[in-house]
């Protein structure tokens, strides 16, 4: 048996796998609503963890400046901090971009299906219309 394996004691009954599969089928889709929403309130809270690591940042480069002649090894190990800090910041901005990447599709999905079913309506009201001027030139 592998380590990875005893770490995650894989089971080999099909039985629950069955079972899993299907609760996970059973689910439905959240609505496009539903989905907006939670993109933005992932969006607000990525940005409130964006603007404390900036502040971290900032405390960072005057523990830095403090200690820089005084104390080397405390203003590297700021230093240090302050480059994990920036890189958190990085990802940050990434996942940013791809939740406000998704959060528009879905926006823009949702506003297209809407003119869509209008379309369709018209288009029904329109061939209602023509019927009757067929009817009505008929008599």
């Amino acid at each position: 048996m592998s380590k990875v394996s005893k770490v995650f004691k894989v089971s080999s009954s099909s039985s629950s796998r069955t079972s899993s599969s299907s609760r996970h089928r059973s689910r439905s889709a959240p609505s496009p609503r539903e989905a907006i929403d939670r993109l933005r309130e992932t969006e607000a809270m990525l940005t409130k963890k964006q603007e404390y690591l900036e502040s971290r940042i900032q405390q960072e480069i005057l523990v830095a400046k403090k200690n820089g002649i005084k104390n080397k090894r405390a203003a590297l190990q700021a230093l240090k901090r302050k480059k994990r800090f920036e890189q958190q910041l990085t990802q940050i901005d990434g996942t940013l971009s791809t939740i406000e990447f998704q959060r528009e599709a879905l926006e823009n999905s949702t506003t297209n299906t809407e003119v869509l079913k209008n379309m369709g309506y018209a288009a029904k009201a329109i061939k209602a219309v023509h019927q009757n001027m067929c009817v009505f030139l008929l008599l």
